[in-house]
């Protein structure tokens, strides 16, 4: 079954053609800056030099375009017609309480998921924009959602409550759902490639580093603890969102500033993070590079982040009664030693210990903890179009 697998960002789209259940790629590529004159889409084929393009993608629908055009292209096109997809697999942020496995996309699954758009502002309006364009560009053909909220739905309501009224609960189903479910499925598989142990018998913990953040606690193959909440924004430090705050900040801010709501979700989920605490930018290597020229708000902004996501590590730790196995993953988990061993210094009392040699250099999956730590530290690459793909192939294969 050829599968086309849509990840779709505020100004992104990530796609993957994908023969499915054995996993080959057929085609990937990645359409960055949408909605912008600057736009640019790199895609590649297996064992053939990227081709990239430059053009203006005023929207999402235009990107979808454009890539379909590339996989069905005379020259570098991996399909001879669209007819071949067989179905499509979509990520999808936030599917609340009604959604947690991955499903058809019908009338009333989205009819659901609209409704809980404004929860996840930066993202459900893209993801939504793939569906609604690949039901043009593909009529007939199944559309899945994969909900990467789904993995936290085995969260104790001892977690996933907020201290509120209760009635808040079961009225707006206020609380903690988490996020990056799909980065996580795939770190702990990888993290059983390079160890050789099952996941499901470890205490895991996970900082999953992008430019989005989310640090979780997996206990035996159950997510029992996850920094996002009601929406991306809480937790950790992120590229533009705030993370963890006193929430009595917002209606300060509001009174202070003149601010109405929209403004202040504008403050804390675009303005704030690694980008508004350095003044520098929301690429974290623009703020590494500057905190190494001395920048002192760029070294601030990377103090803060390593401090947060410290304070989370042990958090879990004690949650789960220790901690079996510390995994960064993500662009910045992966690539960034500098951001490692940040959050890594003085978590020896855990029994983790970073080994700087092999931690210096490594951007590659690889164990980089010391050969006498108690509790191996892992980087990985993540892979979230096949943790889709899969879902997408069950969920078809069983119509």
């Amino acid at each position: 079954m050829l599968v086309l697998v849509l990840n779709s960002g505020s100004s992104s789209v990530k796609y993957e053609l994908l023969d499915m259940p054995q996993g080959v790629r057929l085609a990937r590529g990645i359409a960055e800056r949408v909605c912008t004159e600057a736009s640019v889409l790199t895609h590649e084929l297996p064992g053939v030099a990227p081709l990239v393009v430059t053009q203006p993608l005023p929207d999402h629908a235009a990107a979808l375009q454009l890539i379909l055009g590339l996989l069905t292209a005379a020259e570098g096109g991996a399909l001879e017609s669209l007819a071949q997809v067989e179905a499509v697999g979509h990520r999808w942020v936030h599917g609340g309480e009604a959604h947690t496995a991955s499903c058809l996309a019908t009338p009333e699954v989205l009819a659901t998921l609209k409704a809980h758009m404004s929860l996840a502002p930066l993202h459900s309006p893209p993801n939504l924009a793939g569906i609604r364009a690949c039901q043009e560009a593909l009529p007939g053909r199944p559309q899945v959602c994969v909900f990467d909220s789904g993995l936290h739905a085995t969260l104790a309501p001892e977690a996933y409550l907020y201290a509120l009224p209760y009635e808040l609960y079961e009225k707006h189903r206020l609380r903690r759902y988490g996020f990056h479910g799909l980065a996580l499925r795939s770190a702990f598989e990888r993290a059983e490639k390079l160890l050789g142990r099952d996941p499901a018998k470890l205490k895991i913990v996970t900082l999953m580093l992008g430019s989005g953040n989310t640090a979780n606690a997996c206990d035996c193959g159950r997510s029992v603890e996850v920094s996002t909440g009601f929406t991306p924004q809480e937790g950790l430090v992120q590229s533009t969102r705030a993370g963890d705050m006193d929430a009595a900040i917002i209606p300060w801010l509001m009174r202070e500033e003149g601010l109405d709501c929209d403004q202040v979700n504008e403050l804390l989920n675009r303005k704030s993070g690694w980008l508004g605490l350095s003044g520098i930018g929301q690429d974290l290597r623009d703020v590494i590079s500057a905190a190494e020229a001395g920048h002192e708000r760029a070294r601030l902004a990377l103090g803060v982040q390593a401090h947060r996501a410290r304070k989370y590590v042990g958090a879990y730790a004690a949650v789960m009664g220790g901690v079996d196995l510390l995994i960064f993953a993500g662009g910045v988990g992966l690539n960034s030693p500098l951001v490692r061993a940040n959050i890594c210094h003085g978590l020896e009392f855990l029994g983790l210990g970073l080994d700087p040699v092999s931690n210096a250099d490594c951007r590659q999956e690889a164990v980089i903890s010391t050969a006498d730590s108690p509790k191996p530290i892992l980087t990985v690459a993540i892979n979230e179009e096949l943790v889709i793909a899969r879902d997408t192939y069950e969920v078809v294969a069983s119509l």
